[in-house]
């Protein structure tokens, strides 16, 4: 019987080749697509999950709060960690995690060779107890036990010894630290929100060591013991908060975030030392667009199988007239789509693993072929196929079965069947499915476009940020400075501590003396005099910091952005002079200067306040180079040369300011090209479906077409006659889009402080798009079909 149903499919198949083909296409590549998208998803919702104590790994968040705007961070005061540890009994133990230098690169000298490491740490010993971190070499109790020692990651290690021992050996860490090599770990994989290559131990960071309530750079991570309460700890974390902080200074809360939600749950919690930052709203965009692309692809597949079982009444007449059954029917008809799903899973397969590289290269991910073959992947993509087969085969195997041989051997049945309404509902529900599709593609590159060209109040073109953390003493970086300065493709260069687009220091300002507590978050910038014609800046009164600043001087000069001054109440030119309380000391900040507001975070964030300033309170790594040459890459490499020559021991490290800024909104461009891509791909898979009916209704209207090219009918007017009701179900898909659309982008604009509005010509764009695309698909067959001689046309059945 099988064999039977097998040779009989098979034959249905190789009968109608381009119906076959349409399907097995479609199908094909919409089920790849959401295959290689759920993959995706699948990824980022693994982050962590490995750990086998995930379930009790909480890291501390704080939310500070400012003139009554609160934020919140990654970060919390490195007192807290230990104090909790000590003081509550739910927590079994806790790390702290530190950035080397808040995020500065660092420079390693192995030997003679030099690098550059983004990702150096300093953790506490406590590490390996809390996270799976697998030791190759060393001792997890005692790695990061002792000051200067640290851990290399297995490809590090590779990359600084190749085939030596790491163990014992010593590394120097900008030309200051000497620390000793105690262990190897295995590579983070790909869905570790922990990132580091290096780690050191925390006792290494002698400043670090001060127990504080006030400095929240450290990431705390804590150990619950089982069946430890969240809720209580989190109201033991207030109680041990007001111990140790006095009410009136306390500008922050604590709260606890599971491990398992940081990754996805991190997009607007900021000061995270990781850089495998995502995103759930990014994730829910593909994981709609797969669902979208998949609904597509069925819709065809069911469109195209109703269509062709309409023509199959006779045919299933003649079977129950000449004794076959209804389950011997029913079984027949499942297996057909059976095949037809086991082929395009097969096909899809392929599809997957072909385009798999390309999708990792989009997407920035890592994905490996092994993916494909756990067990939960089978078995989805299985059950995918039994659900299509069971959906798809429903309507020939149940509806056309049902019939007595009597009815079924009239032809009227298909005019008057209900599957051309099913038809034309899916058409419409593709066909908006596709709108919406192209709407969010063109919103999505409108607002990336306005970022890029937004007005940032300061030009980072031609700005290079050079760092010097790997200098020997400040006349080395004197001797940088000046001979860049003698370079004639250099304008100006400035000391700093950061710059625009990179996190600062953050501070609290106030407007008087009265109470430290209220006030407005500052974000801080130590920098030279020279900062205002390096970037660009608008000086709106006063002048730039002094040029020198004796060591003995508590006096500290700064710079204010216009946001900061509108905040103390002041116009520009009457804050020169005046005291900004509370920013360094009571009152120990000296307005000198106002600038114009700038973007010195990214688009999603509004203005807030900034300052530069003089204080000796942090360093001055970078050195920031305008340039005036047209000519780059020369430029770079003479900067280079200058800098090899005064710092020979340290490797040249540099960032653009504007490719910086770009990274600041990597997740919206991935995302905008994965939507471009597969948008495409489900108005490619759309096409097909719509052809396939188009050919299905001019196969049908065969002998019309023929009897009134007779009586004299025009090529454009039986053009038309195919076309129009197909054209009238996408014009209804337009009208159910739009409004669909409308909701879906603005809510995802509604991250962003800085936006576009959505234009009327968008959804025309759209709109006019999808029916140029069904008028064109539909008008290749109408004009077949149109063109056939009325001869044959009128002898065809």
């Amino acid at each position: 019987m099988i064999k039977n149903y097998l040779k009989m499919a098979w034959r249905g198949l190789l009968k109608n080749r381009l119906f076959t083909v349409l399907n097995l296409l479609g199908l094909a590549v919409g089920l790849a697509v959401a295959l290689l998208l759920m993959l995706y998803v699948k990824d980022e919702l693994r982050f962590d999950r490995y750990h086998t104590q995930a379930d009790r790994i909480y890291r501390v968040g704080l939310t500070a709060t400012f003139d009554g705007t609160s934020r919140k961070w990654a970060t919390a005061p490195n007192a807290v960690g230990p104090t909790l540890k000590t003081e509550v009994p739910s927590v079994e133990e806790q790390v702290r995690l530190l950035r080397h230098n808040f995020g500065q690169t660092a420079f390693v000298n192995a030997g003679e060779k030099k690098f550059t490491e983004k990702n150096l740490y300093w953790a506490d010993e406590s590490l390996f107890a809390i996270f799976d971190i697998p030791l190759l070499a060393g001792d997890p109790k005692t790695a990061l036990a002792a000051p200067r020692s640290v851990v290399l990651s297995e490809a590090t290690a590779q990359r600084y010894f190749g085939s030596q021992n790491p163990m014992g050996q010593l590394l120097r860490v900008d030309n200051r630290d000497t620390l000793t090599v105690t262990g190897v770990y295995a590579n983070f994989p790909g869905t570790s929100t922990l990132d580091a290559d290096l780690i050191g131990s925390f006792s290494s960071v002698r400043w670090a060591a001060n127990m504080s309530w006030s400095n929240a750079s450290f990431e705390t991570y804590l150990l619950l013991r089982p069946e430890s309460s969240v809720d209580l700890l989190t109201k033991q974390m207030a109680d041990v908060l007001d111990k140790n902080v006095a009410k009136a200074e306390q500008w922050y809360t604590l709260w606890l975030q599971a491990l398992p939600e940081v990754h996805l749950g991190s997009a607007e919690i900021s000061s995270a030392s990781t850089s495998r930052v995502g995103d759930s709203r990014q994730v829910k965009i593909l994981l709609v667009l797969a669902v979208v692309v998949l609904l597509i692809a069925c819709i065809n597949y069911m469109s195209l199988a109703t269509a062709r079982a309409q023509v199959r009444f006779l045919e299933v007449g003649v079977s129950k007239t000449v004794g076959a059954s209804r389950q011997h029917l029913v079984g027949r008809f499942y297996f057909e789509a059976a095949l037809m799903v086991v082929l395009a899973l097969g096909l899809a397969f392929g599809l997957v693993v072909v385009g798999l590289p390309l999708f990792n290269h989009l997407t920035e991910k890592q994905l490996p072929f092994r993916s494909l073959w756990v067990p939960e992947v089978l078995a989805g993509f299985l059950g995918l196929g039994v659900v299509l087969v069971l959906v798809a085969g429903s309507y020939p195997a149940l509806y056309l079965s049902s019939f007595s041989p009597k009815s079924l051997l009239k032809t009227t049945l298909v005019k008057n069947s209900g599957a051309g309404m099913f038809r034309r509902a899916l058409v419409v529900a593709q066909f908006a499915a596709t709108v919406v599709l192209v709407v969010g593609t063109i919103v999505f590159y409108q607002q990336l476009r306005f970022i890029q060209r937004q007005k940032l109040g300061y030009e980072p073109t031609q700005v290079v940020a050079v760092m010097t953390a790997g200098a020997r003493d400040r006349a080395q970086i004197d001797g940088l400075i000046n001979d860049y300065r003698n370079l004639s493709s250099v304008v100006e260069v400035c000391r700093a501590q950061t710059f625009p687009g990179r996190s600062g220091s953050g501070r609290n300002m106030t407007k008087s003396l009265d109470d430290p507590s209220q006030g407005v978050a500052v974000t801080t910038n130590r920098a030279g005099r020279e900062v205002i014609s390096t970037l660009g800046l608008k000086l709106l009164a006063g002048t730039s910091l002094p040029a020198t600043k004796d060591p003995q001087d508590t006096t500290v000069q700064v710079i204010l952005n216009k946001t900061a001054v509108n905040y103390l109440g002041f116009t520009p030119e009457q804050a020169i002079g005046r005291k900004a309380y509370h920013l360094f000391g009571e009152a120990n900040a000296e307005i000198v200067g106002v600038v114009d507001d700038f973007h010195f975070e990214s688009l999603h964030t509004p203005i807030g306040a900034y300052a530069f300033h003089n204080a000796f309170t942090e360093g001055q790594p970078f050195l920031l180079v305008r340039t005036r040459t047209d000519d780059l890459p020369q430029t770079m490499r003479q900067l280079e040369a200058v800098f090899q020559k005064d710092l020979s021991e340290s490797a040249f490290e540099y960032t653009f300011l504007d490719e910086y800024l770009n990274t600041l909104y990597r997740s919206e461009q991935r995302t905008a090209e994965v939507v471009l891509v597969f948008s495409g791909l489900a108005i490619f898979i759309a096409c097909l479906g719509l052809f396939g009916l188009a050919a299905f209704t001019t196969e049908q209207r065969t002998k019309e077409i023929g009897v009134r090219k007779v009586l004299g009918a025009s090529l454009p007017s039986l053009v038309g006659l195919l076309s129009k009701d197909f054209l009238k179900l996408v014009l209804v898909a337009i009208l159910i889009a739009a409004p669909l659309a409308w909701y879906l982008m603005n809510a995802w604009l509604a991250d962003f402080a800085y936006k576009i509005e959505i234009a009327w010509w968008v959804f025309a764009l759209a709109g006019t798009l999808a029916l140029g695309v069904a008028l064109l698909t539909v008008s290749f067959q109408a004009i077949k079909a149109a063109l056939m001689n009325p001869v044959k046309s009128l002898r065809s059945e």
